[in-house]
């Protein structure tokens, strides 16, 4: 059987949405039971695999900016530091994870290191606003990304893509399927490979290079699915990825041409296996068991002063960074034999445990006073994860329907850092100084989170929900302060307020919701100058409160067999009260960073009878503040992309275009002193420029 992807009648939503008509509903699997999209009691967006072809993303930070209420960092050479309604870092420099959004790919957690979300052969993206504590604990106290990939098929497919670009791109990804023989409950297989090449957007002109901040990055999945008798499955899951990319990305000039002497780097090299269980053989309940484990080392690199002055501060900030993550989940879910009256239940146990240890050197040659980031720094981080979570589904009626759900969780974190502090006092007439410096924290705390919601399915077109939600986020500690008020801060709550109403009305489908969140000592993430101890530090505080209120919306309008009109929007308005460790200001009346006032995507695509294929879209972001410790703006963009091709049964050709305009625009922005004579100033990381590519696919 090959796998013809034209030869069904597929209706686009919101955008990237897609629904085929003629096939089952998407079922979001990121919730505890798998569900409908259309019956989940929150805010989700899904965009499966032909949406995600449409859209031409080959990673999530393609289509990132692109969903409601969702940011990120531009910190990296890829999205890893992820914000949604207002809430997450933008940075990781202490050596301590502590997510806000959480990132999966098939069942595997890479919260904060979503480098490896390349979307060749990827079922779905389901991203899902608000906290998800229940499902997901501490690290998805903002909102959760969950990746799922193809799975085995029993029959044979295969594809081939290519991708040639501006810039030097290059892509290529191979993918097949089957089964190992014909007879029932055969083994199922599935290998997928993926290549990127890319010289980048910057032009180094001290090396007078291209690449400096070029990508170089292979993925490669297996997966293996089999049977023990009617009642047992197994999937196993196996990723390698490989990212070697260049990290050049600043200049004093706020342009895309870097003088750097030293570029930098930005590497990951994860090799990562899921284990998962199911079993039906009891009648009064489904067992569920997935395992995982990651295993990730990475290096984060660049130049410290962006410039090849010999008269001025030069060196290199290196960080090599390893990350080991094991988890267990068992899951117990009733069955039609098993329901207490008209209530579904649903238990689980997880364990986790995390591993990192950090090594950060800074080699530099001292022209002017100043360091930055604890000098030859080592630390060594664990974090220990026990929980035990539940949910019950009470049908009231047919159209009525309470969810109840609560997590109790337990943290244990230890932490170390062993560092030497040197470099020269000149503002105090002192000479050299080199001493040692060390932390320990060892926090442990039981948190908890659970949530109520209320569906109401007022008929076959309509669905409308209401629920509180009880998030949580551990506390944690600061290393390299000189004060030890702020060594550590205190874990945050928060209660998230919705209520959202689906319709679909034949040729327009509708979903929106309004959210209010009001945290409770709400965490913040800043950098300050530590003139006691010489260098530039990086911290988590606590401000006094915060609200994060707005509106997500999602429409489409299937004007007939051929074209699709789609719209998103996402409305944020954030209000922070405190006063930040190394600021002077108040933060009242103003907005949280990365907390831009409005998303939206507007388009329409057409699909002929023929053939033809064209899509042409509208993105765009109001300004948002960089920090929390300075008032620096970005400005509001827009960016305009566009394809154009042809489709036959087992073959498609597109010509496309990013950000066609040329519009520049801010994915990151700092204000500060280099120490060199230059005074205060912005520095801005910007988002990549226009793009034009060809990409072609063959099926067989």
């Amino acid at each position: 059987m090959k796998f013809k992807p034209l030869a069904f009648a597929v209706i686009s939503l919101s955008p990237g949405l897609v629904i085929a008509s003629s096939l089952q509903p998407i079922i979001v699997n990121a919730d505890l039971r798998a569900s409908e999209q259309q019956a989940i009691a929150a805010s989700v967006t899904v965009m499966d695999e032909m949406a995600l072809q449409d859209r031409g993303a080959i990673h999530f930070d393609d289509v990132l900016l692109q969903t409601p209420n969702v940011n990120y960092s531009g910190q990296s050479s890829r999205a890893r530091h992820i914000q949604m309604r207002g809430m997450g870092e933008r940075d990781e420099y202490t050596g301590a994870p502590n997510a806000s959004v959480g990132f999966a790919v098939d069942g595997i957690d890479f919260s904060g290191i979503g480098m490896v979300g390349h979307l060749f052969d990827v079922k779905q993206v389901e991203v899902l606003r608000g906290p998800q504590s229940t499902r997901y604990g501490a690290s998805a106290i903002a909102g959760l990304v969950n990746i799922q990939t193809n799975e085995p098929t029993p029959y044979n497919e295969s594809l081939i893509e290519a991708t040639l670009g501006s810039n030097n791109l290059s892509e290529i990804g191979v993918a097949t399927s089957g089964a190992f023989s014909s007879t029932d409950k055969s083994p199922q297989y599935r290998l997928s490979l993926f290549k990127q090449d890319s010289d980048g957007f910057r032009d180094n002109k001290t090396l007078n290079r291209s690449d400096t901040d070029g990508r170089d990055e292979l993925s490669a999945r297996a997966k293996l699915r089999w049977w023990a008798g009617e009642s047992t499955q197994f999937d196993l899951t196996l990723i390698h990825a490989n990212l070697k990319n260049g990290y050049d990305h600043w200049s004093r000039d706020n342009s895309f041409t870097t003088q750097s002497d030293q570029p930098g780097q930005d590497n990951q090299k994860t090799n990562a296996a899921a284990l998962k269980v199911q079993y039906e053989g009891n009648p009064n309940y489904t067992l569920t068991s997935t395992t995982s484990f990651a295993d990730s080392d990475m290096v984060y690199s660049y130049d410290i002063d962006w410039i090849a002055d010999p008269a001025k501060t030069v060196g290199t900030y290196y960080n090599d960074q390893t990350r080991k993550n094991i988890s267990q989940d068992l899951r117990w879910t009733s069955t039609e034999q098993s329901k207490m009256g008209n209530t579904d239940w649903l238990i689980g146990l997880f364990a986790s445990r995390l591993e990192e240890t950090n090594q950060r050197i800074e080699r530099a040659d001292y022209k002017v006073f100043g360091d930055i980031y604890n000098n030859d720094a080592d630390s060594d981080f664990t974090h220990n994860k026990f929980a035990i979570y539940g949910q019950l589904d009470q049908a009231i009626s047919q159209q009525k329907t309470l969810i109840y759900s609560l997590r109790v969780e337990h943290q244990q974190q230890n932490y170390q850092l062993n560092a030497r502090k040197f470099g020269t006092d000149t503002s105090f007439g002192g000479g050299d100084f080199d001493y040692p410096m060390a932390d320990d924290f060892s926090p442990s705390e039981t948190l908890w989170g659970g949530s109520i919601h209320y569906q109401h399915q007022y008929s076959e077109r309509h669905l409308a929900f209401a629920g509180i939600t009880r998030g949580y986020k551990a506390g944690g500690f600061n290393t390299g302060l000189s004060s030890p008020t702020f060594a550590k801060y205190k874990n945050e709550t928060l209660y998230n307020y919705e209520i959202g109403l689906r319709s679909n009305y034949g040729d327009i489908k509708t979903a929106t919701t309004l959210f209010f969140m009001d945290r409770k000592n709400p965490q913040f993430d800043g950098y300050s100058y530590e003139p006691g101890g010489y260098e530039w530090v990086f911290f988590t505080e606590n401000l006094d409160s915060a609200k994060h209120y707005g509106l997500e919306t999602e429409i489409n309008w299937q004007v007939d067999s051929r074209l699709t009109l789609f719209t998103h929007l996402g409305l944020l308005k954030t209000e922070v009260k405190g006063t930040p460790i190394n600021s002077s200001f108040e933060m009242s009346g103003r907005g949280a960073a990365h907390a831009p006032n409005f998303q939206y995507l507007i388009g329409g695509q057409y699909r002929s009878d023929q053939g033809w294929f064209s899509r042409l879209e509208l993105q765009g972001m109001d300004a948002f503040y960089f920090d929390n410790v300075h008032n620096e703006k970005s400005s509001a963009y827009a960016l305009v992309n566009a394809r154009l091709g042809y489709e036959a049964a087992d073959w498609e050709i597109y010509l496309w275009g990013k950000n066609l305009t040329d519009e520049r625009y801010a994915t990151r922005g700092y204000f500060f002193d280099h120490f060199d004579g230059d005074g205060e100033q912005r520095y801005l990381s910007l988002g990549d420029p226009r793009q034009i590519g060809l990409t072609a696919r063959v099926r067989f």
